[in-house]
Protein backbone atom coordinates (compact mmCIF):
# COMPACT_ATOMS: atom_id res chain seq x y z
CA UNK A 1 0.00 0.00 0.00
CA UNK A 2 1.30 3.38 -0.77
CA UNK A 3 -0.71 5.16 1.84
CA UNK A 4 0.61 8.58 2.70
CA UNK A 5 -0.67 9.63 6.05
CA UNK A 6 -0.43 13.33 5.84
CA UNK A 7 -0.32 12.98 2.06
CA UNK A 8 -3.57 11.00 1.64
CA UNK A 9 -3.14 7.46 0.80
CA UNK A 10 -2.25 5.47 -2.11
CA UNK A 11 -2.93 1.82 -1.93
CA UNK A 12 -2.98 -1.24 0.25
CA UNK A 13 -2.82 -3.77 -2.53
CA UNK A 14 -2.52 -7.48 -2.06
CA UNK A 15 -3.98 -10.57 -3.63
CA UNK A 16 -5.53 -12.28 -0.65
CA UNK A 17 -5.04 -16.02 -1.06
CA UNK A 18 -4.14 -15.51 -4.72
CA UNK A 19 -1.07 -16.48 -6.67
CA UNK A 20 0.71 -13.37 -7.91
CA UNK A 21 3.83 -11.32 -7.37
CA UNK A 22 2.64 -10.54 -3.83
CA UNK A 23 3.15 -14.22 -3.01
CA UNK A 24 6.87 -13.52 -3.04
CA UNK A 25 6.42 -11.45 0.10
CA UNK A 26 3.36 -12.86 1.87
CA UNK A 27 3.97 -16.47 2.76
CA UNK A 28 1.54 -19.24 1.91
CA UNK A 29 1.62 -20.24 5.57
CA UNK A 30 0.48 -16.75 6.58
CA UNK A 31 -2.41 -16.82 4.09
CA UNK A 32 -3.46 -20.36 4.95
CA UNK A 33 -3.32 -19.67 8.67
CA UNK A 34 -5.74 -16.78 8.59
CA UNK A 35 -8.00 -17.62 5.66
CA UNK A 36 -10.06 -20.57 6.77
CA UNK A 37 -13.27 -22.14 5.54
CA UNK A 38 -15.44 -19.70 7.46
CA UNK A 39 -13.72 -16.72 5.82
CA UNK A 40 -14.06 -18.21 2.35
CA UNK A 41 -17.75 -19.05 2.79
CA UNK A 42 -18.45 -15.61 4.18
CA UNK A 43 -16.69 -13.86 1.31
CA UNK A 44 -18.55 -15.91 -1.27
CA UNK A 45 -21.87 -15.11 0.41
CA UNK A 46 -20.88 -11.44 0.14
CA UNK A 47 -20.16 -11.81 -3.61
CA UNK A 48 -16.45 -11.41 -2.83
CA UNK A 49 -14.07 -14.00 -4.22
CA UNK A 50 -11.77 -15.48 -1.56
CA UNK A 51 -8.97 -14.63 -3.99
CA UNK A 52 -9.33 -10.88 -4.34
CA UNK A 53 -7.40 -7.65 -4.43
CA UNK A 54 -7.90 -5.14 -1.64
CA UNK A 55 -6.82 -1.50 -1.85
CA UNK A 56 -7.15 1.15 0.85
CA UNK A 57 -6.77 4.93 0.61
CA UNK A 58 -6.99 7.76 3.13
CA UNK A 59 -7.79 11.34 2.13
CA UNK A 60 -6.87 13.55 5.06
CA UNK A 61 -6.09 17.05 3.82
CA UNK A 62 -9.55 18.54 4.13
CA UNK A 63 -9.48 22.14 5.30
CA UNK A 64 -11.55 23.12 8.33
CA UNK A 65 -15.27 23.12 7.47
CA UNK A 66 -14.48 22.21 3.84
CA UNK A 67 -14.99 19.16 1.66
CA UNK A 68 -13.05 20.07 -1.50
CA UNK A 69 -10.38 17.58 -2.63
CA UNK A 70 -7.03 19.33 -2.26
CA UNK A 71 -3.99 18.88 -4.47
CA UNK A 72 -2.11 16.46 -2.20
CA UNK A 73 -5.16 14.22 -1.96
CA UNK A 74 -5.80 14.43 -5.70
CA UNK A 75 -2.27 13.28 -6.53
CA UNK A 76 -2.57 10.19 -4.39
CA UNK A 77 -6.16 9.44 -5.33
CA UNK A 78 -4.91 9.43 -8.92
CA UNK A 79 -2.43 6.72 -7.93
CA UNK A 80 -5.26 4.78 -6.27
CA UNK A 81 -7.31 5.10 -9.47
CA UNK A 82 -4.48 3.65 -11.56
CA UNK A 83 -4.25 0.63 -9.28
CA UNK A 84 -7.91 -0.32 -9.67
CA UNK A 85 -8.70 1.00 -13.16
CA UNK A 86 -8.69 -2.46 -14.76
CA UNK A 87 -10.52 -4.14 -11.88
CA UNK A 88 -14.16 -4.51 -10.97
CA UNK A 89 -15.53 -4.57 -7.48
CA UNK A 90 -16.82 -2.62 -4.51
CA UNK A 91 -15.72 0.81 -3.32
CA UNK A 92 -16.66 1.91 0.19
CA UNK A 93 -16.02 5.49 1.32
CA UNK A 94 -16.46 6.74 4.88
CA UNK A 95 -16.26 10.46 5.68
CA UNK A 96 -15.26 11.99 9.04
CA UNK A 97 -14.90 15.39 10.73
CA UNK A 98 -13.23 16.83 13.81
CA UNK A 99 -15.27 17.66 16.92
CA UNK A 100 -15.93 21.33 16.14
CA UNK A 101 -19.59 22.06 15.44
CA UNK A 102 -22.81 20.24 16.24
CA UNK A 103 -23.31 16.52 15.72
CA UNK A 104 -25.93 17.19 13.05
CA UNK A 105 -23.74 19.66 11.17
CA UNK A 106 -20.72 17.32 11.24
CA UNK A 107 -22.82 14.45 9.92
CA UNK A 108 -23.71 16.57 6.91
CA UNK A 109 -20.11 17.75 6.47
CA UNK A 110 -18.71 14.21 6.61
CA UNK A 111 -21.32 13.16 4.06
CA UNK A 112 -20.17 15.94 1.72
CA UNK A 113 -16.54 14.85 2.16
CA UNK A 114 -17.36 11.23 1.33
CA UNK A 115 -19.42 12.32 -1.67
CA UNK A 116 -16.58 14.59 -2.82
CA UNK A 117 -14.22 11.62 -2.85
CA UNK A 118 -16.80 9.47 -4.66
CA UNK A 119 -17.38 12.17 -7.28
CA UNK A 120 -13.64 12.50 -7.85
CA UNK A 121 -13.19 8.75 -8.29
CA UNK A 122 -16.20 8.45 -10.57
CA UNK A 123 -14.81 11.21 -12.77
CA UNK A 124 -11.56 9.26 -13.23
CA UNK A 125 -12.95 5.71 -13.40
CA UNK A 126 -15.76 3.97 -15.24
CA UNK A 127 -18.32 4.09 -12.39
CA UNK A 128 -20.27 1.22 -13.94
CA UNK A 129 -17.42 -1.16 -13.04
CA UNK A 130 -18.03 -0.67 -9.33
CA UNK A 131 -20.67 -0.97 -6.65
CA UNK A 132 -20.52 2.11 -4.43
CA UNK A 133 -21.11 2.53 -0.69
CA UNK A 134 -20.82 6.07 0.64
CA UNK A 135 -21.01 6.44 4.43
CA UNK A 136 -20.59 9.35 6.83
CA UNK A 137 -19.84 9.24 10.56
CA UNK A 138 -19.36 12.89 11.44
CA UNK A 139 -17.26 13.32 14.59
CA UNK A 140 -18.22 9.98 16.13
CA UNK A 141 -15.07 8.02 15.15
CA UNK A 142 -12.01 10.24 15.72
CA UNK A 143 -8.62 8.92 14.67
CA UNK A 144 -6.96 11.01 17.41
CA UNK A 145 -8.63 12.00 20.67
CA UNK A 146 -6.62 15.16 21.35
CA UNK A 147 -7.94 18.70 20.97
CA UNK A 148 -4.92 20.31 19.30
CA UNK A 149 -5.04 21.79 15.80
CA UNK A 150 -2.92 18.85 14.58
CA UNK A 151 -5.32 16.30 16.10
CA UNK A 152 -8.33 18.03 14.59
CA UNK A 153 -6.64 18.12 11.17
CA UNK A 154 -5.92 14.37 11.32
CA UNK A 155 -9.60 13.70 12.08
CA UNK A 156 -10.82 15.55 8.98
CA UNK A 157 -10.53 12.58 6.66
CA UNK A 158 -12.17 9.98 4.46
CA UNK A 159 -11.26 6.28 4.31
CA UNK A 160 -11.63 4.47 0.97
CA UNK A 161 -11.62 0.67 0.59
CA UNK A 162 -11.76 -1.22 -2.71
CA UNK A 163 -12.44 -4.96 -2.79
CA UNK A 164 -12.35 -6.90 -6.03
CA UNK A 165 -15.71 -8.58 -6.70
CA UNK A 166 -18.29 -9.41 -9.32
CA UNK A 167 -20.96 -6.80 -9.89
CA UNK A 168 -24.16 -7.67 -8.04
CA UNK A 169 -26.17 -7.91 -11.25
CA UNK A 170 -23.65 -10.53 -12.45
CA UNK A 171 -24.14 -12.64 -9.29
CA UNK A 172 -27.88 -13.45 -9.03
CA UNK A 173 -27.45 -15.52 -5.84
CA UNK A 174 -26.01 -12.51 -3.98
CA UNK A 175 -27.80 -9.48 -2.66
CA UNK A 176 -26.20 -6.05 -2.41
CA UNK A 177 -25.70 -4.75 1.12
CA UNK A 178 -28.57 -2.75 2.52
CA UNK A 179 -28.03 1.02 2.23
CA UNK A 180 -28.27 1.37 5.99
CA UNK A 181 -25.62 -1.23 6.78
CA UNK A 182 -22.81 0.02 8.98
CA UNK A 183 -19.15 0.27 7.99
CA UNK A 184 -16.47 1.38 10.46
CA UNK A 185 -12.73 1.79 9.98
CA UNK A 186 -9.96 2.55 12.44
CA UNK A 187 -6.18 2.75 12.61
CA UNK A 188 -3.69 2.21 15.46
CA UNK A 189 -0.58 4.25 14.56
CA UNK A 190 1.28 4.15 17.90
CA UNK A 191 3.41 0.98 17.92
CA UNK A 192 6.91 1.40 19.31
CA UNK A 193 10.03 0.36 17.40
CA UNK A 194 10.15 -3.46 17.08
CA UNK A 195 7.10 -3.85 19.34
CA UNK A 196 3.56 -5.16 18.94
CA UNK A 197 2.17 -3.80 22.21
CA UNK A 198 -0.81 -1.45 21.95
CA UNK A 199 -0.45 2.00 23.51
CA UNK A 200 -3.10 3.50 25.86
CA UNK A 201 -4.22 5.94 23.15
CA UNK A 202 -4.81 3.00 20.79
CA UNK A 203 -6.76 1.11 23.44
CA UNK A 204 -9.02 4.13 23.92
CA UNK A 205 -9.65 4.34 20.19
CA UNK A 206 -10.30 0.59 19.91
CA UNK A 207 -12.73 0.82 22.84
CA UNK A 208 -14.65 3.50 20.95
CA UNK A 209 -14.50 1.31 17.84
CA UNK A 210 -15.93 -1.73 19.63
CA UNK A 211 -18.64 0.37 21.24
CA UNK A 212 -19.90 1.09 17.72
CA UNK A 213 -20.12 -2.67 17.05
CA UNK A 214 -22.41 -3.48 19.99
CA UNK A 215 -25.23 -5.73 18.81
CA UNK A 216 -23.83 -6.02 15.27
CA UNK A 217 -22.53 -8.92 13.18
CA UNK A 218 -20.18 -8.82 10.22
CA UNK A 219 -16.58 -9.08 9.06
CA UNK A 220 -13.49 -7.57 10.67
CA UNK A 221 -10.25 -7.35 8.70
CA UNK A 222 -7.07 -6.28 10.50
CA UNK A 223 -3.93 -5.51 8.48
CA UNK A 224 -0.55 -5.13 10.19
CA UNK A 225 2.31 -2.94 8.94
CA UNK A 226 5.89 -1.94 9.81
CA UNK A 227 8.30 0.77 8.74
CA UNK A 228 10.92 0.33 6.03
CA UNK A 229 14.01 -0.88 7.94
CA UNK A 230 14.92 -4.53 8.27
CA UNK A 231 14.30 -7.63 6.19
CA UNK A 232 11.07 -8.50 4.42
CA UNK A 233 10.68 -11.79 6.32
CA UNK A 234 11.25 -10.26 9.76
CA UNK A 235 8.84 -7.42 9.10
CA UNK A 236 6.15 -9.77 7.83
CA UNK A 237 6.24 -11.61 11.16
CA UNK A 238 6.28 -8.37 13.15
CA UNK A 239 3.34 -6.95 11.18
CA UNK A 240 1.48 -10.21 11.77
CA UNK A 241 2.04 -9.93 15.51
CA UNK A 242 0.74 -6.35 15.48
CA UNK A 243 -2.42 -7.40 13.65
CA UNK A 244 -2.86 -10.36 16.02
CA UNK A 245 -2.46 -8.04 19.03
CA UNK A 246 -5.29 -5.86 17.73
CA UNK A 247 -7.50 -8.90 17.05
CA UNK A 248 -6.82 -10.34 20.50
CA UNK A 249 -7.78 -7.06 22.15
CA UNK A 250 -10.92 -6.69 20.05
CA UNK A 251 -11.99 -10.19 21.06
CA UNK A 252 -11.85 -9.21 24.73
CA UNK A 253 -14.41 -6.51 23.99
CA UNK A 254 -16.61 -8.40 21.50
CA UNK A 255 -18.22 -11.81 21.10
CA UNK A 256 -15.82 -13.39 18.53
CA UNK A 257 -18.53 -15.67 17.15
CA UNK A 258 -20.51 -12.67 15.91
CA UNK A 259 -17.76 -11.79 13.42
CA UNK A 260 -15.75 -13.30 10.59
CA UNK A 261 -12.08 -12.43 11.19
CA UNK A 262 -9.38 -11.80 8.61
CA UNK A 263 -5.79 -11.07 9.66
CA UNK A 264 -3.38 -9.74 7.04
CA UNK A 265 0.33 -9.00 7.28
CA UNK A 266 1.83 -6.51 4.81
CA UNK A 267 5.13 -6.00 6.62
CA UNK A 268 7.23 -3.18 5.15
CA UNK A 269 5.63 -3.39 1.69
CA UNK A 270 2.80 -0.91 2.26
CA UNK A 271 4.40 2.23 3.78
CA UNK A 272 2.11 5.02 4.86
CA UNK A 273 4.89 7.51 4.13
CA UNK A 274 7.68 6.76 1.67
CA UNK A 275 10.39 8.45 3.73
CA UNK A 276 13.14 7.34 6.10
CA UNK A 277 12.60 9.79 8.93
CA UNK A 278 11.77 9.16 12.56
CA UNK A 279 8.29 10.61 12.10
CA UNK A 280 7.62 8.56 8.95
CA UNK A 281 8.83 5.36 10.59
CA UNK A 282 6.54 5.96 13.56
CA UNK A 283 3.48 6.48 11.35
CA UNK A 284 4.27 3.38 9.30
CA UNK A 285 4.15 1.18 12.42
CA UNK A 286 0.39 0.65 12.43
CA UNK A 287 -2.60 -1.64 12.02
CA UNK A 288 -5.67 -0.85 9.89
CA UNK A 289 -9.09 -2.22 10.87
CA UNK A 290 -12.20 -2.50 8.68
CA UNK A 291 -15.63 -3.66 9.93
CA UNK A 292 -18.53 -4.30 7.53
CA UNK A 293 -21.93 -5.26 8.85
CA UNK A 294 -23.45 -8.49 7.52
CA UNK A 295 -25.51 -11.40 8.80
CA UNK A 296 -23.53 -14.38 10.14
CA UNK A 297 -25.12 -17.81 9.84
CA UNK A 298 -25.12 -20.37 12.64
CA UNK A 299 -22.76 -22.54 10.57
CA UNK A 300 -20.34 -19.65 10.14
CA UNK A 301 -20.49 -18.94 13.88
CA UNK A 302 -19.57 -22.57 14.61
CA UNK A 303 -16.76 -22.51 12.05
CA UNK A 304 -15.48 -19.22 13.37
CA UNK A 305 -15.46 -20.49 16.93
CA UNK A 306 -13.62 -23.70 16.05
CA UNK A 307 -11.10 -21.86 13.89
CA UNK A 308 -10.37 -19.32 16.62
CA UNK A 309 -9.64 -22.14 19.06
CA UNK A 310 -7.21 -23.67 16.58
CA UNK A 311 -5.61 -20.30 15.91
CA UNK A 312 -5.13 -19.65 19.62
CA UNK A 313 -3.16 -22.85 19.93
CA UNK A 314 -1.08 -22.08 16.84
CA UNK A 315 -0.36 -18.54 17.98
CA UNK A 316 0.77 -19.70 21.42
CA UNK A 317 3.13 -22.18 19.79
CA UNK A 318 4.51 -19.57 17.39
CA UNK A 319 5.06 -16.99 20.13
CA UNK A 320 6.78 -19.63 22.30
CA UNK A 321 9.19 -20.45 19.48
CA UNK A 322 9.83 -16.82 18.62
CA UNK A 323 10.51 -15.92 22.26
CA UNK A 324 13.47 -18.32 22.22
CA UNK A 325 15.01 -16.71 19.13
CA UNK A 326 17.14 -13.60 18.95
CA UNK A 327 15.76 -10.86 16.63
CA UNK A 328 17.63 -10.29 13.39
CA UNK A 329 20.42 -7.76 13.54
CA UNK A 330 19.41 -4.34 12.25
CA UNK A 331 15.84 -5.49 11.74
CA UNK A 332 12.99 -3.09 11.90
CA UNK A 333 10.16 -2.00 13.15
Amino acid sequence: MKITIGLVSGVMSVLLLAGCATDTYVSQENRDKFAGLDVSKFLISECLAPEREVHVAIAEHFAFDRYKIRDLDAINLDAFVEEIRDLKGRITIVGHTDYKGSLEYNQRLSQRRAKSVADYLKAHLDPMNYDWEVKHLGETQPLLLGKTDKDRAENRRAFIVFEEAQKYEEMPFCEPPKPERKVYMAMTPHFDFDKSVLKPEDLTQLDDFTDQLSGLQGSIMVAGHTDQAGSVSYNEKLAERRAETVVEYLKTKLDPKQFIWEVKSFGKLQPAINERTEKADALNRRAFIVFKESDITAEQQMLSGSQQQALSGNESEVMSIESEQEPETNSQY
